[in-house]
């Protein structure tokens, strides 16, 4: 057990510090301030914030990696920000001295970077390592579903490590913290792209991702009410011939229409859209002698 003591002033507390920090680190750090120049220990603030113990020392050895926390023989930690002021270092000094100390301390994250680096094909910056590193501190999610990630980005061909870490975020917002929930999404990814390949086939456009909507309504025509590829072509040049452009709000009502009345096939189409033809009321003297004859 190890008993720990602080005493410092928390508006000295530098700004880009505090973006290094994650959610358990800051808090940490918040509950050390409450009992500044007491003594507590590491299981008294695990009990007050409902963590391990193991990860509440990890946090406080965040701290001490930055130089802003130090353990002395007697086991007790005294906050000396001054000097770290005083010395007016860099965030990119910090950063890089930060997972210097941490790459030469856990293996299994400099195994994990260095196979990162061989899927992008390139080095990564500091900057890099910590927006990825973050995805495991900050997010919670597994180093091998971060490396799913990478790849699924680098056969994309969007393999910057901003790109990774905007996919990374919306797993992570979704739930997203198995191997298994991965390769199902990343099932339904590859099939939304092939549904899209074949709608742009179909309208004659190319180069540019689908919208959220797009997708949705592409993946219900395709997958849901199983059409093809000659009714969705159907379909656009109705929307076509009627509006002028591609709307698919009215595609989509157009196929929705047919999937109601079972219309399968461009012969049902026709004979569907003759059926809901207006009737004429009214003819001319020729038409009307034309009708009588």
């Amino acid at each position: 057990m190890k008993f720990y003591s602080m005493n410092f002033n928390i508006h000295n507390l530098d700004s880009n510090i505090v973006r290094l920090a994650c959610t358990i680190q800051l808090r940490v750090l918040l509950v050390a301030l409450k009992y500044s120049g007491e003594k507590f220990t590491s299981e008294k603030v695990a009990s007050e914030l409902k963590q391990n113990i193991s990860d509440i020392e990890e946090a406080f050895e965040f701290w001490t990696n930055l130089g802003i926390v130090q353990l002395n023989e007697n086991e007790k930690i005294n906050l000396d920000i001054n000097k770290v002021i005083d010395e007016e270092p860099t965030f990119e000094q910090i950063r890089n001295d930060y997972l210097t100390d941490r790459l030469k301390s856990d293996r299994e994250i400099k195994d994990f970077l260095d196979e990162i680096e061989s899927i992008v094909c390139r080095p990564l910056s500091s900057m890099d390592v910590s927006l990825i590193l973050s995805l495991k501190d900050r997010e919670g999610i597994p180093y091998d579903v971060i490396l799913m990630i990478v790849q699924y980005c680098a056969k994309s061909g969007k393999a910057s490590t901003r790109y990774i870490e905007r996919i990374g975020l919306d797993w992570a917002k979704n739930g997203i913290d198995s191997v298994e929930k991965a390769e199902q999404k990343i099932k339904r990814l590859n099939d939304s792209k092939k549904l899209w390949s074949r709608f742009e086939k179909i309208i004659g456009i190319s180069s540019r991702a689908p919208t959220s909507r797009e997708e949705e309504a592409i993946n219900r025509w395709f997958t849901e009410w199983n059409y093809d590829e000659t009714m969705i072509k159907e379909a656009y040049e109705r929307c076509i011939n009627s509006k002028g452009r591609y709307i698919l709000s009215y595609m989509d009502g157009i196929i929705k229409k047919w999937n109601q009345n079972n219309v399968r096939t461009v012969s049902d189409a026709k004979r569907s859209s003759k059926r809901f033809q207006p009737i004429r009321t009214s003819y001319s003297l020729e038409e009307f002698q034309a009708l009588t004859i």
